[in-house]
């Protein structure tokens, strides 16, 4: 029998962490005013996009076209701390500059704002900050491209469409380069970052699986009873699993700490330790990356990473990078804005144990199936347990 929807405690109903965002709109305004939007050959280009770890990774596809269609354009990119070691990767860019982003969060490494060039041709913004806004305050341009009206129109297709058929951020940063309507999502990390020096991370024993359990507010948590039950289950369908945390909080590490002392297996943790760069090279030599909706999952989609990504409330505008990704997704209101949720359970508590513990067995199974051929033929009872109701 179903169960009924009960009201979730009012601590739990508002999530406000993404509210600083409303204060960019000013800035955009004032930047945008009495300049062009385009200029003919740019010479010189910044890219301002103080965001976080999805956010970033999702607008590298239209990065890269951008610096594809100018080989002879100086383009400069503008991003928060946490990003930084995966920009200066980015092939094609001259010199990345640093400044926080709107949420400050704990995450963030601290970095200097320096100092940009003092002029470009032009500059294009996909997401503003107040320590980015005032450097670029100190620099000349003759052009400017935000995403003021793109995220207008964006918001106005949510006032129209279920949170399910929401437009996609890869879209909406097409559109910001003048390219309304494209939304390529196929990237290879080696079309886009240079990582031949880049050190090599472990070794780790056994098949690696890399698990976010997320931080911030319960909307986007799975319970840690169900995450116990996914451990174990997955520990006996294959014991030499080597299961990897990550994040870089301290609720995510007193969650990795409350795991460990509920299995009866090790557990092992990069928390803190690991820097997105680090991050994206774990990724590159794992077999399966679950967790919910956060940046390390968007990683995992970047470096073609099996994964299986657990989505709470929210427009679902995010979606993977690649074709190895096995999103989960309760969802059943039609219109959902993140700020507030009155159910409990709500759309990610609801996911069962049983479904995540199925795909990643399937996603197992497929990475298996790559140096044992034989094993093809156990794909398919899987895969039709998996496409069950």
């Amino acid at each position: 029998m179903t169960k009924q929807p009960r009201s979730a405690p009012w601590r739990k109903r508002f999530n406000l962490q993404y509210t600083p965002v409303i204060g960019e709109l000013p800035a955009l305004i004032r930047l945008q005013s009495f300049k062009p939007d385009s200029v003919a050959s740019p010479q010189s280009v910044l890219i301002v996009n103080c965001c976080l770890i999805g956010d970033f990774v999702v607008s590298l596809p239209a990065i890269r076209d951008f610096i594809l269609e100018h080989p002879r354009t100086e383009i400069d990119l503008l991003v928060s701390p946490t990003v930084a070691v995966l920009a200066r990767r980015i092939r094609g860019v001259r010199t990345v500059y640093v400044a926080r982003t709107v949420f400050s969060r704990e995450t963030e490494l601290l970095g200097s704002e320096g100092q940009l060039r003092a002029s470009y041709d032009l500059v294009v913004v996909l997401r503003l900050s107040g320590p980015a806004r005032r450097l670029i305050a100190k620099t000349s341009y003759r052009a400017i491209r935000t995403y003021l009206a793109p995220m207008f129109r964006y918001s106005m297709d949510l006032l129209r469409r279920p949170v399910t058929q929401a437009r996609q951020l890869t879209e909406i940063n097409f559109e910001v380069f003048g390219k309304r309507g494209r939304d390529d999502r196929e990237l290879s990390v080696a079309d886009v970052l240079d990582l031949t020096d880049v050190p090599a991370v472990g070794p780790w024993p056994g098949p690696v699986v890399v698990v976010h359990t997320g931080s911030g507010k319960p909307f986007y948590q799975w319970p840690l009873e169900k995450w116990i039950a996914l451990l174990e289950a997955l520990h006996v369908y294959k014991s030499d699993l080597t299961f990897v945390f990550v994040g870089g909080t301290d609720e995510e590490q007193q969650a990795f700490e409350q795991l460990s002392a509920r299995v009866n297996f090790p557990l092992h943790s990069v928390i803190r330790r690991y820097d997105v760069l680090e991050l994206l090279m774990l990724m590159r030599i794992s077999t399966l990356f679950v967790g919910v909706d956060s940046g390390p999952r968007h990683i995992a989609h970047l470096v073609d990473l099996p994964s299986v990504s657990l989505l709470g409330p929210g427009p679902k505008s995010f979606r993977p990078l690649n074709h190895n990704a096995v999103v989960i997704d309760e969802t059943e209101c039609r219109k959902c804005f993140t700020l507030y949720c009155p159910h409990a359970p709500n759309c990610i508590e609801k996911i069962e144990v049983e479904t995540v513990v199925r795909a990643c067995r399937m996603s197992l199974l497929e990475a298996s199936a790559l140096t044992d051929p034989r094993l093809t033929e156990l794909r398919q009872p899987e895969q039709a347990a998996l496409a069950s109701p």
